[in-house]
């Protein structure tokens, strides 16, 4: 008998205990129902076209035209990757990263090494009876690396981006969407992208994103003194082609 009522007092003892566990594991749940996140992994059909200005501060910079055709970049290309994710709490406010490189063999491709393009932003989302709008604030990383002779001058600096973004749903499983920024920074005159397209829903977790983004940077970091020992460097580009995605919500 005595070991009858230890046992019961020792299952009474732990009620409390599992209760705990089961309140931390509704929780849990619960706190990871409260986001929606996605990753995408997309390719571009990328035409680069403007202009470079690279060179010493002691002979005069070499200005170059810069146009890339899609195939003469996949001619020359040698790495490239993009990646954008996001992630949305159910109290509206959000964030989004955007990864884009390419690295390309040297000549003839107008001197253009590498361009790798960051983006990291915050965003609050309101839903409207047209549509919803992101409002959006955050960064945009550029690093670039010119071919000028016997010299491989690399450059990266930081712009600053506000921008709204719009979604509606046009049927069952499309989705219509447009993102609009724009900004600047200490050596940028202007920056910019649109990106507009559709999205169509594969499965409940899964969608395709077809899309044509367009980049645009001026940047200048003003080293134009011909006796500067710095070297004088001028990126002024727009970025731009068809987009296809894949994109994966969990």
């Amino acid at each position: 008998m005595n070991m009858i009522i230890k046992s019961v007092g020792l299952c009474c003892a732990f009620l409390p205990l599992s209760g705990i566990a089961a309140d931390s594991d509704i929780e849990t749940i619960s706190t990871q129902s409260s986001w929606d996140f996605s990753v995408e992994v997309y390719g571009q059909l990328t035409n680069i076209d403007g202009s470079t200005q690279v060179g010493s501060g002691r002979v005069d910079a070499l200005t170059t035209d810069l146009n890339l055709s899609s195939n003469d970049i996949f001619s020359k290309l040698k790495m490239a990757g993009m990646v954008h994710t996001e992630g949305l709490h159910r109290s509206g406010f959000g964030y989004s990263f955007d990864y884009a490189f390419m690295n390309l063999d040297s000549s003839p491709v107008n001197g253009l090494l590498h361009q790798g393009v960051l983006e990291a932003k915050g965003f609050k989302r309101y839903e409207y009876d047209f549509g919803t709008l992101d409002y959006m604030v955050g960064i945009r990383w550029w690093d670039i690396t010119l071919d000028a002779g016997n010299v491989e001058p690399g450059v990266d600096w930081i712009d600053y981006v506000v921008g709204v973004r719009y979604r509606k749903q046009l049927a069952t499983d499309w989705t219509f969407e447009t993102l609009v920024d724009v900004g600047a920074g200490s050596d940028t005159q202007f920056t910019g992208q649109i990106n507009s397209g559709v999205r169509y829903a594969m499965t409940d977790w899964s969608e395709l994103h077809v899309a044509y983004k367009a980049v645009w940077v001026d940047y200048d970091n003003g080293n134009n003194d011909i006796l500067n020992d710095g070297i004088a460097y001028r990126y002024d580009t727009v970025t731009h082609g068809l987009v296809v995605g894949w994109n994966i919500k969990f």
